[in-house]
This record gives C-alpha cells, sequence and structure tokens, in this order.
C-alpha cells in the first residue's frame, strides 16, 4: 500500500492522532520542561527582588547585575547550540539541569553579595542552555506532519509552570510577611538533612528552583540515549556531525537565516515587555500597591491563559501564514504597555497582561516551530541557539534600562510618574511590529539554496 504523501492537507484529529503516535521521549522532554521552567519562573521575578532586598543594591546596581548575567548568558547561548549538536541533546540537558540545580541551592544559601553575584553568573550556562537545547529534543521526537502540535504543546508545558510558579511565590512571600509592618522579613525554615536555618522570601523561592531542577536531572535520565537518532521518513537525512566552529560557520553562512535574525532582532523589541514584567514590573506593583500585592499569582494569569489560547491559537491559525500571525500578534502584544499610563489598580494591571497575553497566544508558539523548520536536520541547536541570542540581548538591554526607569519614574520613595514610565517601553516595543511591517518583504524574500555542510 503506498504510503500518504506528507505533503497532502490532513485533518485537526490525524494531527493529534499522529502526535500521540510519537516516541515516549517526547513526553518525557514536556515533563523536564514543566520541571525546569518552575525554576526559570520563579528565578525571573525574584531576581531584581533578591538583589535589592536581600543584599541592599539600589535599582541601578541590580538592574546592572542582572545585566551582566544576560551578557554572560548571550555569550553562552552563542556555542551552546553547537556543543549540544556534537555531544547530544541528552548529554546537555543532564549537564545543564544539574548545573541549575547546583547554582540555585548557590543562590538560595548565598550569605554575602559576593557569593550571590558568582552563583548567579555561574547559573547563566545552565539558563543558556535549557530552551534551545529543549526544543531541539521536540524536534527529534516529533515528525513533520505533527511539528507544530508537538511545539505548540511544549509551549503549554512551560506555561503550565508559569502557572502554578505565580502561588509558589505569593505563598513564600506570604510566609515571610510580618502581619503588623506588611514588609518582608526572615524567618526559621526547617530544610531536610540541614535542619532549621534563617531563610528569606527570595531564597527559599530559589531553594524551589534546585528541587525542580533535580527532579528534572531524573527525568531525563529516563530518556533512551539513542532517542535523538531516530530517522524521520518525512525529512531528509541529518547533517554530518561536525566540530562545533564549523557548524557555526555552515549556519552563519546562509543568508536566509541572516534575514531571518532581522524578524528576530525586530523580535526582541516586543520580547522586552516581556523582560519588564521579569525586571520592572515586580518592584513597581510593589510600589504602588503595597507588599502584599498578588504579584505572582496575577502574572501566573498569563500563563494560565496561554494553556488555552496557544492550542486555540494554533488550531485557529494553522493555514494562516506563519509570518502573518506573528505580525498580528506581536502588534498586540506591543500595545500592552500603554495600559498602565491610565492606572495601577486592579483593573489596569489585569487588562494589560490581557492583551499581553493574546499577542503572545498567536506569535510565540508558531516562532518555536518556525525557528526549527529552517533549520537544516543536524543542525537545529546551532540553528535555535543562535536564533535565540537577540532576546538574550534583549535582556541585557531591559537590566539597566529597568533600573534607570524605576529610579526615575517609580523609586521606592519620592513622587513616582508611572505613567511615563510604561510610555516610555510601551514606544520602544512597538518599533518591533512596524519594522517587521515595514522590511516584511525583505524579511520574507527567497534566498538562494542552503550551502553544502563544512566538514565531516
Amino acid at each position: 500500500m503506498q504510503a500518504a504523501d506528507a505533503t497532502e492537507p490532513s485533518t485537526l484529529s490525524e494531527d493529534v492522532r499522529a502526535l500521540l503516535a510519537c516516541p515516549r521521549e517526547l513526553w518525557l522532554v514536556y515533563l523536564a520542561t514543566f520541571l525546569e521552567y518552575i525554576g526559570i519562573f520563579t528565578f525571573l521575578p525574584t531576581l531584581p527582588l533578591w538583589l535589592s532586598g536581600d543584599f541592599g543594591m539600589t535599582d541601578k546596581d541590580a538592574g546592572w547585575w542582572a545585566a551582566t548575567f544576560s551578557m554572560l548568558v548571550s555569550l553562552f547561548v552563542f556555542m551552546v547550540g553547537s556543543i549540544a549538536d556534537i555531544v547530544g541533546v541528552r548529554r546537555m540537558l543532564i549537564a545543564s539541569f544539574a548545573l541549575a540545580a547546583l547554582t540555585r541551592l548557590g543562590m538560595s544559601f548565598a550569605g554575602t553579595s559576593q557569593t550571590a553575584i558568582a552563583t548567579l553568573l555561574a547559573f547563566g550556562f545552565a539558563y543558556a542552555t535549557t530552551s534551545p537545547v529543549l526544543q531541539t529534543a521536540v524536534q527529534r521526537t516529533s515528525s513533520k506532519r505533527t511539528r507544530a502540535f508537538a511545539f505548540s504543546l511544549w509551549y503549554v508545558s512551560f506555561n503550565l509552570s508559569g502557572a502554578i510558579s505565580g502561588p509558589i511565590i505569593d505563598g513564600a512571600r506570604k510566609y515571610f510577611l510580618d502581619p503588623v509592618t506588611k514588609k518582608l522579613v526572615a524567618k526559621p525554615v526547617t530544610l531536610p538533612l540541614l535542619g532549621e536555618r534563617a531563610m528569606t522570601a527570595n531564597a527559599a523561592i530559589l531553594g524551589v528552583g534546585f528541587v525542580s531542577a533535580a527532579l528534572a536531572v531524573l527525568v531525563i535520565l529516563m530518556l533512551r540515549k539513542d532517542f535523538e537518532h531516530r530517522a524521520d521518513p518525512e525529512e531528509g537525512p541529518a547533517k554530518a556531525k561536525a566540530h562545533p566552529l564549523a557548524a557555526l560557520r555552515e549556519v552563519m553562512s546562509d543568508r536566509a537565516f541572516w534575514r531571518f535574525m532581522l524578524m528576530l532582532a525586530l523580535l526582541c523589541l516586543v520580547r522586552m515587555m516581556f523582560q519588564h514584567m521579569h525586571f520592572t514590573w515586580p518592584k513597581y506593583v510593589l510600589r504602588e500597591q503595597g507588599e502584599d500585592f498578588p504579584v505572582g499569582t496575577l502574572w501566573s494569569v498569563n500563563s494560565m491563559l496561554i494553556l488555552v489560547l496557544a492550542p486555540l491559537g494554533t488550531a485557529l491559525t494553522r493555514k494562516r501564514k506563519p509570518f502573518d500571525v506573528l505580525l498580528l500578534g506581536a502588534l498586540i502584544s506591543s500595545a500592552s504597555p500603554f495600559v498602565l499610563c491610565f492606572g495601577s489598580s486592579m483593573p489596569f494591571q489585569v487588562g494589560m497582561i490581557l492583551l499581553l497575553t493574546v499577542g503572545e497566544a498567536l506569535w510565540s508558539p508558531r516562532l518555536y516551530e518556525y525557528n526549527i523548520s529552517i533549520a537544516p536536520r543536524g543542525r537545529e541547536a546551532t540553528y535555535v541557539s543562535l536564533a535565540a541570542l537577540p532576546y538574550f540581548l534583549a535582556k541585557f538591554l531591559v537590566g539597566p534600562t529597568s533600573g534607570y526607569l524605576l529610579s526615575a519614574y517609580c523609586p521606592a520613595e519620592g513622587a513616582r510618574h508611572s505613567a511615563i514610565l510604561w510610555g516610555v517601553i510601551g514606544m520602544s516595543t512597538m518599533i518591533g511590529p512596524v519594522g517587521i511591517f515595514l522590511l516584511r518583504n525583505l524579511i520574507q524574500k527567497k534566498d538562494e539554496p542552503t550551502p553544502e555542510p563544512i566538514g565531516h
């Protein structure tokens, strides 16, 4: 019996059945993603609060250290994909999650600012590895037909982590909140093997990340060692392994890659809003609304909605051009900061997050799929890690920018002009979709064939 043509249109139910037929490693990758992203989602909004609250740093100093961390991550991400293509996805994930566990434990127990910064910077390699290599694992365990839904569910798996991370953050903050002063204070916590120890809310939240990363290591150990070499009959053979520098040179010689990087550079301006939600928004909203404001739970609404909106958006737009969906979603997300120009009360906070989330549900899952779909087989991790570079550069820009904006327009003490803060952020993010629209013919231009691989 002749096999069905992979290019023939398929129904939604057929695509779902094909996804369920994927190897068990795909579902283990989803589980590992869920566990590791608990650590990431609890870490990001806690980072500026930890640096300022536990070690007395100013907004500007905390912003610069966050930027330094992001710059180091950018340097790591430049090479991590090529290394993963050579040493293997499974080994890379084991090393990454193990390092994440150790460094998060070090940050949680840090007694001085020097120790805190040292463990934070060491965590950079693990952080740089997570997303690109997990995306490659999803690609290696799914088929061409199921890839759109495989990445949509991967997106759901780490947003499920975000949905429960908010209550984790607020639960820890509530435990350490003094009922009289409404301020966070250090309290004794009984730890397995270590006994009773005085901890802060931020240190406890970082400790949760240690546990989640340790569990992720155990899940990755359950992957079969040869899972990433599975052949997909719908795709061509994998590229031969090469030295990491040769793999980098090969990918960077493709002109289509640089046009794609142009789009990502513009999208990173949209992505800056998400970084401001981690670096700027927690301090802003706690200063405007008080330390008992449910900062973690409210931000987790983003992830809760994504659990529904991402698969729904993928299903509704599966036959639309990815570029058109990306542009519409980016435009909607970029408009969200302007909501906070009209007020800081709960309705405005909810409205901003709703607008940001609707846009994200449209553009972000399709971008993950698109990243992988245009990468040569066997060079996926190299391609995705390089494609992630603009996002880490966005974090580098947001770190110091956040500190200066908070100091100028939303200081801990003194007059505040928060509407100006979010107006500046909104105008900077809106440059992204406008630039993509104006340069759409260049970004979507057809290119010459991909050059032959360098070295065997």
